[in-house]
């Protein structure tokens, strides 16, 4: 077998769930509050909330696997339901982007009034026995500047109210701006899990270190040690503690390493992967895997990271 036909050249860390401790904090909490719904039957709110890249919906597909290895999960129904709500969200497209999610092949019709289209989406969410929804992107509804955007917000707790199933909020940091801005839902998403990115100080510095060992014993080629604390730095400056970086630079590395036929992942590899999954204008001194690296955070002007702090 050659090298562009081994195998290793499809593995990719997208297709594992790495099981951290507060990926099993959340996941602990969403079946909580599923199973309350389901054991009152009553209409209960789950938030999480945390920045772009912590992996919120990432952690809703691998519930998704979790329900399904239980046999919890009857394949005529649709026991989840993962639905982005729109950049500009009125009640209608909001309605019209649940209706596509349910495969209504009325989702769009322009005849069909707001309440039309709601009172379909109560229809199709109890006859095919949705249990959980998730709405993902709602921060959607802080960022448009409208009134359209709050009635958004009311038509959720309508359909809460009209429904027995548990609705999960994901979104920025910010998203609990609606929550504080409307009474009635706050009391509706009163259960809140903050899903954050990973830092190098108490608790989730030693997260950290055991997502990286984690990582390091998934990966099907020799590499450099993860852990070794210059490399825990390095890997947390390249990442800012966000897993998703932290999995695009990984899989670079190994397919680097694997096609090109080297003995395995080097610093200069890393290096280059960071360069091609993160900041292609990085220099020596700002490439978090280079030898001549200055170990400063990459927050400023035009860096990758300036911004993440203000979701």
């Amino acid at each position: 077998m050659n090298v562009s036909e081994s195998p290793k050249l499809t593995f990719s860390l997208r297709h594992r769930f790495i099981h951290s401790s507060q990926a099993v904090r959340a996941l602990t909490r969403l079946s909580e509050v599923h199973a309350d719904s389901r054991r009152a039957g009553t209409s209960n709110g789950l938030l999480i909330q945390g920045p772009s890249g912590v992996g919120k919906s990432t952690l809703i597909m691998e519930y998704i696997r979790s329900l399904e290895d239980v046999g919890s999960i009857d394949s005529e129904k649709r026991t989840v339901l993962f639905v982005e709500i729109p950049s500009s969200p009125t009640k209608k497209s909001l309605a019209a982007a649940m209706l596509t999610a349910l495969k209504d092949p009325f989702a769009t019709a322009r005849g069909h009034s707001g309440e039309v289209k709601f009172a379909r989406v109560v229809l199709l969410l109890k006859n095919l026995g949705v249990e959980v929804v998730a709405l993902d992107e709602v921060q959607h509804l802080v960022d448009y500047h409208r009134h359209g955007a709050y009635e958004t917000a009311d038509w959720i707790k309508s359909l809460m109210n009209d429904t027995s199933i548990t609705f999960v909020l994901l979104g920025l940091k910010r998203t609990e701006r609606l929550l504080k801005a409307n009474e009635q839902l706050r009391r509706r998403f009163s259960a809140t899990v903050d899903y954050d990115r990973f830092t190098l100080t108490g608790k989730s510095s030693v997260q950290f270190v055991m997502l990286l060992g984690a990582i390091q014993g998934e990966l099907p080629v020799p590499t450099v040690s993860f852990t070794e604390p210059t490399m825990i730095k390095r890997f947390h400056l390249a990442s800012y503690g966000l897993i998703d970086y932290l999995i695009k630079i990984v899989d670079r590395a190994v397919w680097l390493a694997v096609s090109r036929g080297l003995a395995g992942i080097e610093l200069p590899v890393l290096a280059e992967a960071f360069e091609d999954e993160v900041w292609s204008r990085a220099t020596e001194e700002r490439n978090p895997f280079s030898g001549s690296f200055n170990f400063q955070p990459l927050i400023g002007m035009d860096e990758p990271f300036a911004k993440v702090e203000e979701d």
